[in-house]
């Protein structure tokens, strides 16, 4: 127990003491220089004090000293993100206004916002970005990598004479999250609007977490129940290879929580007769899935030849209505798929970047 001037005490295990110890970083990457299997020796402390901003230590068994800055004792935790602005009405969002991609490519503080508005409410949507191909290359090269799957590092989502998925034809589809059948599904899913001459279309959105919440408060039994309940999600491609992912619908963290949702009717598997189980999982999905396509949830907006929207995919869902084709193309969107890790280590670094400016 460390006692402070003032009377304060701090309860500072011996081998917490000397994982922390000022010589114990490597200063270039902050990783920790000594193995775990050296705490065991470290088990008591025979002697401590305090000179200037440090503490001196000598644990038993190893007879030596090290050096705790009072600083790292007395630090507070690191500041977290913001709580996610979660939007259970499209009227919560649907006034964002669209970043230039000429500034997201350019200007930092352009991207930062348009990466804070992705951790914070799940979608960005960006304008200008012109028509040409391969354009969500480069707005993921300004913050992570492109994660490639079965459907390629590029995907093109427009209607074909022979589809082999329904989002190569006209019909409308629900909200949904892409590849729950993938372990681990991507995080962030782009889409480039590069013709949109066909009569309507309009890509959709809802925010997952917003409902799966409101789930929680209204009904926590048949929260629990999805959270709880494992089920499969399966795809087979035309080659014969089969992609399968057990899962639940809501996926908590060990406090609790949202870590992901996945929602994706068209590929999940029956649940087959879970005795005891079955009809409350159907009511209960039934209730998140009504949650999210209700009128006043669902965002719809129709992307213009140069759009681009980021967004979350493991927390907002994404569909669209069904489409007439009027030109040549009809409506062709140019998508990929990237991790959020990438978009979270890029924002940090640029957050710390204006903290110091």
């Amino acid at each position: 127990m460390l006692t402070w001037p003032g009377g304060a005490t701090t309860a500072a295990p011996a081998a917490w003491l000397y994982d922390n110890a000022a010589d114990a970083f490597d200063p270039a990457s902050g990783h920790r220089l000594r193995s775990a299997l050296e705490l065991r020796a470290a088990a008591r402390v025979l002697e401590a004090r305090i000179e200037d901003d440090a503490l001196v230590i000598r644990f038993a068994p190893l007879g030596e000293r090290r050096l705790v800055m009072l600083s790292a004792l007395n630090q507070r935790p690191a500041d977290r993100r913001p709580e996610p602005a979660l939007w259970a009405t499209s009227g919560a969002i649907e006034a964002m206004l669209p970043i230039s991609f000429r500034a997201f490519l350019a200007d930092d503080d352009a991207l930062a916002a348009a990466l804070g508005a992705i951790v914070r409410h799940g979608i960005a949507f960006i304008a200008g970005a012109g028509q040409a191909p391969r354009t969500v290359e480069h707005a993921v090269s300004r913050f992570g990598f492109i994660r490639e799957t079965n459907y390629g590092r590029l995907f093109d989502v427009r209607e074909e004479p022979s589809p082999t998925h329904l989002a190569y034809t006209a019909a409308g589809l629900d909200l949904h999250t892409d590849n729950p059948y993938r372990d681990p599904e991507p995080t962030l899913q782009l889409l480039h609007a590069i013709e949109t001459s066909a009569s309507g279309g309009e890509s959709c959105f809802a925010d997952g977490f917003a409902h799966a919440e409101e789930l929680r408060g209204a009904s926590p039994a048949s929260f629990r129940t999805l959270a709880e309940t494992t089920v499969e999600f399966a795809y087979r491609a035309a080659d014969g290879a089969r992609f399968s992912a057990r899962t639940p619908i809501i996926e908590t963290c060990p406090d609790g929580s949202l870590k992901a949702l996945r929602v994706n009717h068209r590929a999940l598997v029956s649940p087959g007769p879970m005795s005891g189980v079955t009809e409350a999982w159907y009511e209960a999905y039934l209730d998140l899935y009504e949650r999210l396509h209700a009128p006043g949830a669902v965002l719809r907006r129709r992307l213009a030849p140069g759009d681009m929207v980021i967004f979350d995919n493991r927390r907002v869902l994404h569909g669209r209505a069904s489409y007439r084709s009027t030109g040549p193309s009809g409506r062709w969107l140019q998508g990929c798929y990237a991790d959020r890790d990438g978009l979270l280590a890029t924002l940090t670094r640029l957050e710390a970047r204006g903290a110091a400016s």
